[in-house]
């Protein structure tokens, strides 16, 4: 029989032993995930996931090997020298091993199991579709308000536009009667300005006349003769009476 330092199953033996070991501890928390939370959402989840298949299979490889020694040596009995006990007890650990191996692969790979990835799949594509459509739904409100403020603006403009057309157009009649005003009081201006002329020239002939006057006037009063004093009188009394009369014309 080989001694066991020299025989290199027991280093493969030890080595399965290990990973099965660790193999267990992650499984067992890939299940609490599995059940507890969202497996599509957990990124845990998921690299624990594929980490076990992974190292399921190379301890699946791990045990062929071991399996083809434990035959190599069936087969070359003479050769290695080894009691059959210790070639049971290394076949019962071979099953043993791929029993732990397979329980632990269909948990992970089973029915139930691929059923909850697919549930948590299908509910966050769900989620993700009530997202999209409430974000749809939102930027359509959004669209909306815009559309109806921006109605409400241009309804504002319009207002606002028709109000200053029409005040536009009262300047406008404003300005028109304004302007016919100023026409009327330039017109009046003008006859008033001739009037005045017409009273100037009124004026100034009357002055010559006055002058006229006052000059015969004035040689009469170098005479005595009462009675051409009091004509002198009543013609100055008549001219008076003539401006007054011309003026109020």
């Amino acid at each position: 029989m080989m001694p066991s330092a020299a025989d290199p199953y027991y280093v493969a033996r030890d080595e399965v032993d290990a990973k099965i070991k660790k193999i267990s501890e992650l499984h067992a928390e890939w299940k609490r995930l599995l059940h507890s939370e969202n497996t599509a959402r957990s990124q845990r989840f998921q690299h624990l996931h594929a980490e076990i298949l992974a190292e399921l299979q190379n301890i699946d490889y791990d045990l062929q090997d071991i399996t083809a020694t434990i035959t190599m040596v069936e087969d070359n009995r003479a050769r290695f020298n080894m009691q059959e006990s210790e070639i049971s007890s290394r076949k019962d650990f071979v099953s043993r091993s791929r029993v732990a191996v397979r329980e632990m692969h269909d948990s992970c790979a089973g029915t139930a199991a691929n059923a909850k990835i697919e549930a948590d799949k299908r509910q966050i594509l769900t989620s993700r579709h009530n997202e999209n459509k409430a974000a749809q739904d939102r930027q359509s409100q959004v669209a909306r308000d815009n559309d109806a403020f921006l109605d409400r603006e241009r309804h504002t403009q319009m207002r606002i536009m028709q109000h200053q057309d029409e005040a536009l157009d009262q300047i406008a009649s404003s300005a028109q009667r304004l302007q016919g005003a100023a026409s009327t009081i330039s017109m009046e201006l003008k006859e008033q300005q001739k009037m005045l002329e017409e009273l100037d020239e009124d004026i100034d002939k009357e002055t010559e006349k006055l002058n006229f006057v006052m000059k015969r006037i004035g040689r009469l009063l170098q005479t005595g003769d009462s009675k051409q004093l009091c004509l002198i009188i009543a013609l100055f009394i008549l001219m008076i009476v003539l401006i007054f009369l011309v003026i109020n014309a």
